[in-house]
């Protein structure tokens, strides 16, 4: 019931958080923040890693630090214009 709980409160001031009107970057840290604290509960708790030996955290650790690289990678790469950078036109020259 403790996690049922939690997971219960902590939706709860998500949706709190939702209704502060907090400029965009806090709210999203503070989302993601609260996001990550119920993830955590899940996978302890309901995919039972709470107990689990350390033999199994290395391959979950180099799985996720492996997505995190693929997802920045394809960030990089292929969302140059999300930080602001305009491409010319092929045909003209400068």
């Amino acid at each position: 019931m403790f996690v049922f709980g939690a997971l219960l409160v902590l939706t709860v001031a998500t949706v709190g958080v939702s209704y502060l009107r907090l400029p965009e970057t806090p709210a999203v840290i503070v989302g993601i923040s609260i996001a990550l604290v119920k993830a955590a509960l899940v996978a302890m708790y309901f995919m039972h890693l709470k107990g689990e030996k350390p033999m199994v955290y290395w391959p979950l650790g180099l799985t996720a630090f492996l997505f995190v690289g693929l997802i920045a990678a394809l960030l990089l790469s292929e969302g140059d214009h999300l930080f602001g950078t305009q491409f010319g036109d092929a045909f003209t020259t400068d």
